[in-house]
């Protein structure tokens, strides 16, 4: 199963977005789990990794990938056993 959420544009309500799909990620065995955050400012990524990289959320998932070509995305993935 794969997630999408899309933060373009920017919401103020970032962060318990994130948290959201990340919980509905663990509850549903999602596989990979993708973030867009668009053509937004780099303290936007910097804002979402931050939040990612929080040790209680680093737990949930197993590897984070980003790109940048073009629409800024991260994608987490997770290996259930």
């Amino acid at each position: 199963m794969k997630l999408k959420l899309n933060l373009f544009p920017v919401v103020t309500d970032m962060e318990e977005k994130i948290a959201s799909i990340l919980q509905e990620a663990v509850d549903g065995r999602a596989s990979v789990v993708e973030i867009a955050y668009g053509t937004a400012a780099e303290s936007v990524k910097k804002r979402i990794l931050n939040f990612l990289n929080k040790k209680e959320n680093r737990q949930l998932y197993s590897r984070l990938e980003k790109t940048d070509k073009g629409w800024g995305r991260i994608y987490l993935h997770f290996r259930w056993k």
